[in-house]
């Protein structure tokens, strides 16, 4: 190798040093948001999966405290911080009158809403459009029709 071309290599190998300085923070900053917006995708879909579970027992006519207790458990399992919790909202669709899913008819649809506050459950603290996450699901109400019995003696 001639000395202009040893001169000519060494002036060059300091670019690719500068070009990644350059490029690092916008790297950094790509790659933290997208490893943000992944945990909110799946903190969304622990969250709609927590009220598929509060409906699903909303529908077997369980008391609204034992349903927040499941949609609690649910997030929970998931890790998620459930302090600062809301109930969730319980409503019946069918009729307004029958709120308690205890007191549901066959086919009553309940709607149950879960807000979970995103201030404990998100890893960096990049500001949101909005300060929780919302999931819902409706469920029929699986409860039996009464059957009645006739009040005189069957004869044997």
């Amino acid at each position: 190798m001639s000395p202009r071309q040893r001169v000519r290599w060494s002036v060059r190998s300091g670019a690719a040093a500068v070009e990644f300085a350059c490029l690092l923070p916008i790297l950094a900053v790509l790659l933290l948001g997208l490893w943000e917006f992944g945990r909110l995708i799946w903190v969304q879909q622990s969250v709609s999966t927590a009220a598929r579970e509060g409906a699903r027992h909303a529908a077997a006519g369980e008391s609204p405290a034992e349903i927040a207790r499941h949609v609690r458990m649910c997030l929970q399992r998931d890790g998620l911080d459930t302090t600062g919790l809301p109930d969730p909202d319980i409503a019946n669709l069918t009729s307004a009158a029958r709120n308690d899913p205890r007191t549901g008819q066959q086919l009553d649809r309940y709607r149950v809403r879960v807000t979970l506050p995103l201030a404990k459950n998100r890893w960096i603290h990049f500001s949101y459009l909005a300060d929780s996450l919302t999931g819902e699901s409706v469920f029929a109400c699986t409860a039996d029709v009464p059957v009645s019995q006739p009040s005189e003696d069957i004869p044997q």
